[in-house]
């Protein structure tokens, strides 16, 4: 039984739509899994021993404050952890999609938002969102409409966004390959998170898929000079099709959000489960890595 905890943002800037872990609780983490569970990354399950009290650590995305919050932190409790790249993202320095999105709505400073699209609920075509509260609570229903459309029909709808709301900055959030380089140097792995950080279990398109797992590997190599051992599915979405490429690819492990343990023998080396820690009173923390909260959910969902 391995626990395997993913994070994503570390900072200490609060915020409504995605709130990044608080350093302290982020600290309260690693020092907890330090003391409890023997650390290694996940790089190394296919060949490690591995006991009831394994753990690993990873990162989705690769922002910027991974190198700059969370590294030094890893550093206090020598821990190493494993950090997924969307690599197209790192080259434009352009976060994802979700978050950019996410970013639009809360700095522009414009009332109106015009999205006539016919794969849009009617209701969500034209708004008045007169204030910072309404954008919030609309891109809030937004996001989760365009993570079941068509990679081509959400990139239109970002980009008309955008175009919209082109008072609003790129947000300068990512790491860089020289951050990487430095990730690598100290002992941390690099692994893929495709190119566009698109959902792989949505693309019917097979050559766009290869491409997604492919393209990304040879940025890794061309840039760090070894290729990626694990690929982590964008928002946790793959399918069989998925799993077959990513092997016949050269990965060796592929990546879940499954909120689970992972069980050698009952998962998938390429459906290895994670548990997602996020910003929340520690005593909630503490039964997420325990998987304590699961189990309870489990009873309470048969009862």
């Amino acid at each position: 039984m391995v626990r395997n905890f993913l994070f994503h943002r570390i900072s200490p800037d609060r915020d409504p739509l995605w709130d990044p872990m608080d350093p302290d609780l982020f600290s309260k983490c690693l020092r907890h899994i330090s003391e409890n569970y023997d650390v290694i990354t996940i790089e190394d399950l296919p060949h490690a021993k591995l006991h009831e009290q394994t753990a690993t650590i990873s990162f989705d995305d690769g922002y910027k404050d991974n190198i700059e919050v969370a590294l030094p932190i890893l550093e206090k409790y020598r821990v190493k952890a494993s950090f997924y790249v969307a690599t197209d993202c790192i080259d434009n320095q352009t976060p994802t999609w979700t978050y950019y999105l996410e970013h639009l709505f809360k700095n522009t400073q414009k009332p109106e938002l015009n999205i006539d699209f016919e794969y849009l609920p009617e209701g969500m075509r034209v708004k008045q969102l007169q204030d910072y509260n309404s954008r919030i609570a609309y891109v809030k229903k937004l996001k989760p409409l365009l993570k079941n459309l068509t990679l081509a029909q959400r990139r239109e709808v970002v980009l008309h966004v955008s175009g919209i709301y082109n008072d609003v900055e790129k947000p300068n959030v990512m790491m860089t390959w020289e951050d990487l380089k430095k990730l690598r140097q100290l002992g941390h792995q690099v692994g893929s998170h495709t190119k566009s950080h698109t959902m792989l279990g949505h693309l019917s398109d097979e050559t766009r898929l290869i491409e997604e797992l492919k393209g990304s590997r040879d940025r890794i190599f061309e840039m760090l000079g070894e290729n990626p051992k694990t690929i982590s599915y964008p928002n946790g979405s793959y399918n069989q099709r998925v799993t077959e490429l990513s092997k016949e690819y050269g990965y060796l492990s592929g990546l879940a959000v499954k909120q689970d343990v992972y069980i050698p023998g009952r998962d998938s080396i390429f459906e290895i489960p994670r548990i997602e820690l996020y910003n929340e009173p520690w005593w909630k923390t503490k039964l997420r890595i325990s998987n304590s909260l699961e189990r309870i959910k489990k009873v309470l969902r048969y009862k």
